[in-house]
Order: C-alpha cells, then sequence, then structure tokens
C-alpha cells in the first residue's frame, strides 16, 4: 500500500517528465522554425532561424540595383530587424504554454538552456532525498 504523500510525488514526478517532454519538443520546434519576411517594395527577403539568427538574404528582382547604398543598408537592417522581431514573437507564443508563472522566457529565447544539467541537478535533489528519479518514480 502507497502513502498519499508517496501517491502526489509521484504524480508530481510523472508530471514533471511530461514537462520534461514538451521542453523538448518545443526546442525541437525552435530549432527547425524559420521566419521570412520582405519589405513592400520586395526587393529584398530575409530569412532568420527560430532564435532570430540571419540565415539567408535574397533579392528576387533587380530592384535594389537602382537604390543609394544607405537606402539599401537601412532596408536590410529594418528587413533583418522585423524578421527577428517576429521570430522571438513565435518562439514566445509556442513556450506560452510550457511557461510556469514566472518563467524568464525572455531569458530562455536570448540563450541556450541545458535542461539535461537542470534536470539531472533534480534527480540528485530527488535521490538525496530518498524520492527516486524524475526517469523513474519509485513505486
Amino acid at each position: 500500500m502507497t502513502s498519499p504523500l508517496r501517491d502526489r510525488l509521484e504524480r508530481a514526478l510523472a508530471d514533471l517528465g511530461r514537462q520534461r517532454e514538451a521542453v523538448g519538443t518545443f526546442q525541437q520546434e525552435l530549432a527547425e522554425a524559420t521566419t521570412t519576411v520582405a519589405p513592400r517594395n520586395r526587393s529584398i527577403t530575409v530569412t532568420v532561424d527560430g532564435q532570430g539568427e540571419l540565415v539567408d538574404i535574397k533579392f528576387p528582382s533587380q530592384s535594389y540595383r537602382t537604390m543609394a547604398p544607405a537606402e539599401l543598408g537601412r532596408l536590410i537592417v529594418d528587413t533583418v530587424t522585423e524578421a527577428r522581431a517576429e521570430a522571438r514573437d513565435k518562439a514566445v507564443a509556442m513556450l506560452r504554454d510550457l511557461a510556469p508563472t514566472g518563467l524568464p522566457v525572455g531569458d530562455i529565447l536570448r540563450g541556450p538552456v541545458d535542461l539535461d544539467t537542470a534536470m539531472e541537478r533534480m534527480d540528485e535533489v530527488m535521490r538525496g532525498a530518498g524520492l527516486g528519479t524524475t526517469d523513474r518514480p519509485t513505486s
């Protein structure tokens, strides 16, 4: 027979395992995501990855050739800025369902998060308390 506390802990660990899987899925989707933006005149297209890093610039027409260098430069900078903002908004929307209240979503999106290390620390704490690990709830 199991105690109510042990049952609650097992449910919490199972929930934590599901959350870990969901975060892994989020990270995979973010790694595969791209955002492409073009200005009104369609003289360029800019593509960024899920974290807003520039991955491609294309010139689908020859209209960029008639632009002054400063105008073309400003167009590129503005379009990259817009693409990065859209990529960030997409990432926040994807993360919104996962994020517990108070989670610094902006920090997570600005840099890599080592979830494996965080979960290993959690496992160490749980084992130290005699409660098992997040991989295998004890019975």
